[in-house]
């Protein structure tokens, strides 16, 4: 008995195993085995994008998400009550993706996201594969809209039309167009504003294995008339990644590393300056431990507080995720529980 116990656990906890989960090998034609499918808890962990990286090692990330590795491996999303996130497929191609917030007080959340994907998707988090792929997504509550359409051209070309609209701030409402082409070493590109408000190009380069630069220039028109110069880069020592970021929109200095102690193990610290916040300097220092069936994220700001997320795959439908909160310096506590079906 103790055997089938044994491997009940291992189902639902996953820790006789804190490996990496590893596709197994390319099935012969003599003998045949079943792929066994990796579990993804992030983009980052997309197949999708670990073979296009693989396939081109110098191309760098679009300035934007030059720092998202930072931000994401140990990224703890707050949340205080109950979420549930369902998917439900209407075809092979169009599928609704439903979120529900209940709050520990009053108040609520809902939102829908119809999502069509060109092609096939091979994972939640492939937006990668397909061409085209178009989202909307709409908050009743809020009355708040978005839209995204993604087309993939020859040569690397990629083009976004992205729009978003709030009630409450319509004059904030905008309608972006962005071209970027990738290359080998390098990716450019452009976003323009369809209003005219703004126009801004960026470049990333790869000037060696282990050095990359980049740069964005923002000109906006509207409400005044200004320049805006934003550069950053990213050095690769061994298994360290340092990354800085000035982003002159948001007036923001970011100095950061992450350490990948082990295939399971990641470290990550961030020191922010920011020119407009009443605490110029916010330290932040996080840990990602993956396990076979399980991932926790925990983190710690200099403002006091410490928060953390672990989240437990039942099956490959099913996962859930247990959410807390804790200001030291204020004295508050949250705590909440997700749920997510379909994903």
């Amino acid at each position: 008995m103790s055997r089938y116990f044994g491997k009940l656990k291992d189902y639902l906890y996953g820790y006789s195993n804190c490996s990496t989960p590893e596709p197994e090998p390319t099935p012969s034609e003599n003998s045949k085995k079943e792929e066994a499918e990796p579990i993804i808890f992030d983009e980052m962990e997309n197949p999708a994008l670990i073979e296009q990286m693989r396939k081109h090692p110098l191309r760098p990330s679009s300035f934007e998400a030059l720092v998202q590795p930072l931000k994401m491996a140990t990224m703890v999303e707050p949340l205080e009550g109950f979420k549930c996130d369902f998917g439900i497929g209407l075809s092979p191609h169009l599928s609704i993706q439903n979120s529900i917030t209940l709050n520990q007080g009053p108040g609520g959340n809902y939102e829908a996201n119809f999502m069509y994907v060109g092609g096939q998707m091979a994972n939640a988090y492939d937006y990668i594969s397909p061409s085209p792929f178009l989202m909307a997504r709409v908050t009743p509550g809020s009355g708040k809209q978005d839209i995204k359409a993604i087309f993939k051209g020859e040569n690397d070309m990629e083009y976004r039309l992205t729009a978003n609209y709030m009630p409450e701030y319509q004059k904030d409402g905008q309608v972006m167009l962005e071209v970027d082409k990738s290359g080998e070493d390098y990716v450019a590109g452009f976003k323009f504003g369809i209003a005219g408000e703004l126009f801004s190009y960026h470049y990333t380069q790869s000037l060696t294995k282990n050095l990359v630069a980049g740069i964005d220039v923002m000109s906006m028109l509207k409400p005044r008339s200004v320049v805006l110069f934003s550069y950053g880069g990213k050095y690769t020592f061994g298994s360290t990644s340092y990354y800085f970021q000035h982003f002159a929109p948001a007036g923001i200095y970011q100095f950061g590393a992450l350490i990948k102690s082990t295939n399971n193990i990641t470290y990550t610290t961030e020191l922010n300056y920011s020119k407009m916040g009443q605490e110029n300097f916010e330290f932040v220092g996080g840990i990602s431990i993956r396990f076979s069936r399980a991932k926790m994220n925990a983190q710690f700001k200099s403002s006091g507080v410490v928060s953390a997320v672990l989240t437990q795959v039942i099956n490959p439908i099913i996962r859930i995720s247990l959410h807390s909160e804790m200001d030291l310096a204020k004295g508050g506590q949250k705590f909440g529980i997700g749920v997510a079906v379909g994903q």
